[in-house]
């Protein structure tokens, strides 16, 4: 009696023991949910409060000039461009942008620079690197600079291909934590927002010192028509001689700066070097077939293109012109703004005489910026922007800020046109390559009075300004910048829809030109009711100067 009355003041009774487990199960969730957050909260403080990763040291490195007799200085001979001279071939397609890349990569001999925002850890990135790989195998030296901001899940594969004989692979500006997590990234970017928030958003390629290629594509999928939900109208430039020269001079000081860490400093899987590349061929062997390049069309918007298979032939040959370099310095990660204007365009939009074309993906004009166009215009200067719309943008705060400027735009005289994908659509060849994908608005260009080309990789909005570092290229060669124009002019539809003021002065509507006629719409294609309301609270949030 006693052994089961112990029994029962111990153990409850079986009708209780159901109303008891719950509980205490529920207390024991509690308490491993209370650890987990913990757990996340410390490892966010300790990311948070980490910095800048100690960069080891190591001797400055300069890039390397092929001589006179290697494949790419020959080339450019017959190409016509004469020693001390710099000559230039659009790469609007994304087809011969790809193409040329690899092309230069696989006849490089001495070195190839690669300064870049995104590396896609995806089909293009990868066939991109496994190109690098093999370069290096034949004993160039491969100096590949990537920001880290979109790096995360990608440490086996950049550890690999830095595993390998005359590849350095350099971080710009780090994270301190969260190689492969975002959870810490965020942790990292709340506890180190001033530094973490300047990123380099340069754009260059460089082989054997003697051409380059300088635009706003990153190396992607989507910057090459191979994505299948959205895809980036994009542009680039080949550049050859003494400018390419004086470009990689600039990549050298990036690479060379305290902000271009070595990947070995900041991550180690635990595996040999031979392991490694073992495991970069692993991960980056096409499981499929890559998504095919559209092909070249003859002619878009009824411009003939002059598209050789090879983009790298020296005929036609290369328009020849002067050019003017435009590149931050690393000092503006540390907050330090160079004096005056940095971006040429304010500079260029002051002296122009006729006519100006800005296409920008990304369109917010300063308070100085605007008052810039003001004066443009009171002079009598044609001012013309393309960029995207609100429903297609992949930055949409961007355009919300930007449709606040809108009005006064119209009212000062500008001609705004906003990209729209579903006109891009109605192109056959562009239609045929965007597919069931998004198209959007990439190209970062300028056009002024018809005589100087502006590329690179600055955008038109504070953040370029202000916060990331650029690159662009003013090309003085009137051939070569109605070459480009013609192209892109806005005029011509390029899948864009012009904003227009209304008799009051005070409203707007949307019109596209059509072989049948225009289509008047009386309100911006926007996403729906609720997507916009979401976008305008947070517009509340965002200050434009982080836009």
């Amino acid at each position: 009696m006693r052994t089961a009355l112990r029994t029962a003041a111990h153990d409850p009774a079986p009708g209780r023991a159901h109303r008891v487990q719950p509980a205490a199960a529920a207390r024991r969730r509690l308490r491993a949910l209370a650890c987990w957050l913990l757990a996340c909260t410390a490892a966010l403080l300790l990311a948070g409060c980490a910095g800048l990763p100690q960069r080891p040291a190591q001797p400055a490195s300069q890039h390397r000039v092929a001589p006179d007799d290697a494949a790419l200085s020959r080339l450019l001979a017959e190409a016509g461009v004469p020693a001390g001279r710099s000559g230039f071939r659009p790469l609007l397609l994304s087809g011969s942008a790809l193409r040329a890349r690899l092309a230069l990569i696989e006849r490089a001999e001495l070195g190839i620079d690669i300064q870049t925002y995104l590396l896609g850890n995806d089909a293009t990135g990868h066939q991109l690197m496994r190109a690098l790989r093999d370069a290096a195998a034949r004993g160039v030296r491969v100096r590949l600079l990537v920001d880290d901001l979109y790096t995360v899940g990608a440490t086996d594969v950049l550890l690999g291909l830095a595993a390998h004989a005359n590849v350095e692979l350099r971080l710009y500006n780090p994270f301190p934590a969260g190689r492969d997590s975002v959870l810490l990234r965020a942790g990292g970017l709340l506890g180190d927002f001033q530094r973490l928030n300047r990123r380099m958003h340069n754009k260059l390629f460089v082989a054997d010192g003697r051409i380059a290629i300088v635009g706003g594509r990153n190396l992607a999928d989507a910057y090459f028509m191979r994505s299948d939900e959205g895809n980036f109208i994009d542009f680039d430039l080949l550049c050859g001689g003494a400018v390419a020269a004086e470009l990689n001079g600039h990549f050298d000081r990036f690479w060379n700066s305290g902000f271009a860490v070595p990947i070995e400093a900041l991550a180690d899987n635990g595996l040999s070097a031979e392991r490694r590349r073992a495991s970069f061929d692993v991960l980056t062997r096409p499981a499929t077939a890559p998504r095919p390049l559209p092909p070249a069309p003859a002619a878009l918007y009824g411009v003939p293109l002059a598209t050789p298979p090879d983009p790298l032939l020296p005929r036609p040959a290369w328009t020849l012109a002067e050019a003017d370099v435009f590149f931050d310095s690393p000092d503006k990660t540390a907050g330090v703004l160079p004096p005056g204007d940095r971006l040429p365009v304010a500079g260029l939009l002051g002296g122009a005489r006729s006519h100006v074309v800005v296409v920008s993906p990304y369109f917010l004009p300063s308070e100085a910026g605007l008052e810039r166009i003001r004066q443009a215009r009171e002079r009598g200067v044609a001012v013309q922007v393309l960029t995207n719309s609100l429903r297609d943008s992949d930055e949409p705060l961007v355009s919300v800020a930007y449709g606040r400027r809108r009005l006064a735009l119209l009212q000062s005289g500008v001609r705004l046109f906003e990209l729209s994908s579903q006109r891009l659509r109605r192109e056959p060849s562009l239609g045929r390559a965007l597919g069931a994908s998004i198209g959007r608005l990439h190209a970062k260009l300028g056009f002024i009075d018809d005589r100087t080309l502006l590329v690179g990789s600055m955008n038109l909005d504070p953040r370029s300004a202000n916060t990331n570092t650029e690159l662009a290229l003013a090309v003085h060669s009137a051939a070569l910048t109605r070459e480009v124009l013609a192209m892109l002019v806005p005029e011509r539809g390029l899948g864009a829809y012009e904003v227009r003021l209304r008799a009051d002065g005070q409203s707007m509507e949307w019109v596209a030109r059509d072989s049948d006629g225009d289509e008047r719409l009386p309100e911006e294609p926007a996403p729906p009711w609720w997507q916009r309301l979401q976008l305008w609270l947070l517009s509340l949030l965002v200050p434009d100067d982080l836009l």
